[in-house]
């Protein structure tokens, strides 16, 4: 094995796998097409390739677009809504473009056809040269840019154009949360905006809702309904960051079973994501490992003491007492 091209391939892995996931929406497809990229890559040895970074970028389209074209007919009959497959993010996170990563975006992409999909992301996600992005397609540059113009009009209604900073984000959730303890739907509304969407992913596996709700008084009462789920009993809660956005995931003898994400921005939380299907939960199935990098951070630890919680990750052990009483009340079918 060279180890220079070793190198290279390694400076470019978070490039493939950031062009991949954001192509197919799912982080085992994702890590297929990276290393299907290395051994192509490997396979390149006697070639003459000036740019590591346009040849990894061109290989890492035209992989993410075959899967695409390969799960076409699965996703058509997918029972209920597809969801993007959530990934942690957090303070080791480093990505190019973080608004193209938040599972509202990359729901929004999903409007788009592939091709229209690959030149965005490629453009305005990795800011690609045009002869880099047309090597991929298969296109004309001047037809990417119409191409790039297209998704840009078709995307233009669903951006969001203001989001809060971490700490005001953190603060609005913590006193959802609250409110949401106290059982009482009306509670939840002054956090909830008038035109707030509600999507849940159960893949036809587990039941949830398969189609979107709309409203916040409706979307209110569905979240004190749910929350007397018994998926909630016997579990660990955890308060972490999914694609950018604050989210809370449930972990039952140690496995990821659900994870809800909060997108918001100044006026209040704006969309909710409710993940089911434990076959988009690749991402957090090692939850020692996700606890030890301050992924996770216990939900009590985070209710109790917000901002500890955001420094500290771990809860101190004269601490665990008051934890097992908040895991109680929010836990508790009220």
């Amino acid at each position: 094995m060279n180890l220079d091209r070793l190198g290279q391939f390694l400076e470019h892995k978070s490039l493939v796998f950031g062009i991949a996931y954001r192509m197919t929406g799912s982080v085992s497809d994702a890590e297929d097409i990276v290393q299907e990229s290395f051994l192509r890559w490997e396979r390149s040895v006697t070639e003459n390739i000036r740019s590591p970074k346009a040849f990894l970028s061109t290989i890492a389209t035209r992989l993410s677009l075959d899967t695409l074209r390969k799960v076409k007919n699965k996703r058509e009959t997918y029972i209920g809504p597809w969801l993007p497959e959530p990934i942690p993010t957090g303070p080791e996170t480093e990505e190019p473009d973080p608004e193209t990563l938040d599972l509202a975006f990359l729901h929004l992409l999903e409007k788009l056809n592939p091709i229209e999909r690959a030149v965005f992301i490629l453009r305005e996600s990795f800011d690609l040269d045009y002869k880099v992005i047309s090597e991929a397609v298969g296109k004309t540059q001047e037809n990417c840019r119409q191409t790039l113009k297209r998704a840009k009009d078709a995307l233009k209604s669903g951006k969001k154009k203001f989001s809060p900073d971490k700490e005001t984000r953190r603060k609005l959730l913590h006193s959802f949360l609250l409110a949401s303890s106290k059982g009482e739907p009306e509670l939840l509304l002054p956090f909830l905006k008038e035109e707030i969407v509600l999507w849940s992913d159960g893949g036809g596996k587990v039941h949830a809702a398969r189609i979107p709700l709309f409203g916040k008084e409706r979307i209110a009462s569905f979240l004190i309904r749910t929350a007397k789920n018994p998926i909630f009993s016997n579990t660990e809660l955890f308060f972490t960051e999914t694609n950018g956005s604050e989210s809370i995931i449930v972990y039952h003898k140690d496995k990821p079973v659900y994870l809800r994400s909060f997108l918001m921005d100044e006026n209040g939380i704006s969309y909710i994501y409710t993940m089911l299907n434990d076959d988009k939960f690749s991402a957090y199935k090692n939850k020692t490992n996700l606890i030890e990098r301050g992924i996770l951070i216990p939900l009590e630890f985070f209710l109790l003491f917000p901002k500890s919680a955001s420094t500290n990750r771990q809860p101190p052990v004269w601490t665990k007492p008051l934890l097992k009483l908040v895991h109680w009340a929010i836990t508790r079918k009220k």
